[in-house]
C-alpha cells in the first residue's frame, strides 16, 4: 500500500539539525537584550547620610533651646551687649521726649524765626581763629586784641537777650495751647536749640521761615 513512506534515519536527523539552527537566532536575539537590573542595596545604602550622633533627650533639645534663646557671653561680649543696650535705651529716651508736644511747640517757634544765637558758634570760631593768628604772628597787637574781646562780650550779650526774648514768646504760647504742661527743662532746650545752625538742627525743622507770620 502507498499510504506510508518508508522510515528513514538521515532524513529524520537532518530534519532535526534544521529546527535546532532555526531555534538558535532566537535564542541569540533574546540573550542579547538583558532586561534592566532593579538597583542594588548596597549603592543605595551607600547615598544615604551617615547619621551624625545619637538622637538628643529631651532634656539636651530644651538645654539646646534655651542656649540659642540666651546664649552664655564671654566678658567681652557681655560688656558689648550692655553697651549696646544703654545706647538703645538712651536712645529711646531720646525720641521720648522730643515727642512731647512742648517741645514740638519750642521747635516750631524757633525754627520760624531769624534768631541772633544760631550765629554764635560761627562767630567764636572765627574770633578765636583771628585770635590764635595774632597770638603767633603780631604778639604786641593789644588793640586788636581788645577789639575781639569786645567783639565777645557782644556776642554774649546778644545772646542773652535773644534768649529772653524768644523764651517770653514760648510761655506766651505755652500758656495759651498748653497750661498744664510742665515748664522744667524747656529753656535749656530753647537755648540747645537756637544755638544750633539751622541746617544742624536735629529734629530737622518742618516749617519754614516766617510761618509764624501766616499763622
Amino acid at each position: 500500500m502507498g499510504l506510508f513512506r518508508p522510515y528513514q534515519q538521515g532524513e529524520t536527523k537532518t530534519k532535526n539539525t534544521s529546527d535546532r539552527r532555526v531555534d538558535e537566532p532566537a535564542k541569540v536575539e533574546q540573550t542579547s537584550t538583558p532586561e534592566p537590573s532593579a538597583p542594588s542595596t548596597s549603592s543605595a545604602r551607600s547615598t544615604r547620610r551617615p547619621k551624625e550622633g545619637p538622637t538628643p533627650t529631651r532634656a539636651q533639645a530644651e538645654a539646646a533651646r534655651r542656649e540659642r534663646l540666651h546664649p552664655v557671653l564671654t566678658p567681652k561680649e557681655q560688656r558689648r551687649h550692655d553697651r549696646r543696650a544703654r545706647q538703645d535705651r538712651r536712645i529711646a529716651a531720646m525720641e521720648a521726649a522730643e515727642n512731647r508736644p512742648e517741645r514740638a511747640l519750642i521747635r516750631d517757634y524757633v525754627d520760624s524765626r531769624w534768631t541772633f544765637s544760631e550765629f554764635i558758634m560761627p562767630i567764636f570760631l572765627l574770633v578765636m581763629a583771628v585770635w590764635l593768628g595774632i597770638l603767633i604772628f603780631a604778639p604786641r597787637a593789644i588793640q586788636v586784641v581788645n577789639i575781639l574781646s569786645l567783639v565777645m562780650l557782644a556776642t554774649l550779650l546778644g545772646w542773652a537777650v535773644d534768649t529772653w526774648r524768644l523764651w517770653r514768646g514760648v510761655k506766651k504760647e505755652l500758656d495759651a495751647k498748653r497750661p498744664s504742661s510742665s515748664r522744667r527743662g524747656l529753656l535749656s532746650y530753647l537755648n540747645n536749640r537756637i544755638m544750633t545752625p539751622r541746617r544742624w538742627r536735629t529734629p530737622a525743622p518742618r516749617v519754614e521761615r516766617g510761618a509764624h507770620r501766616h499763622g
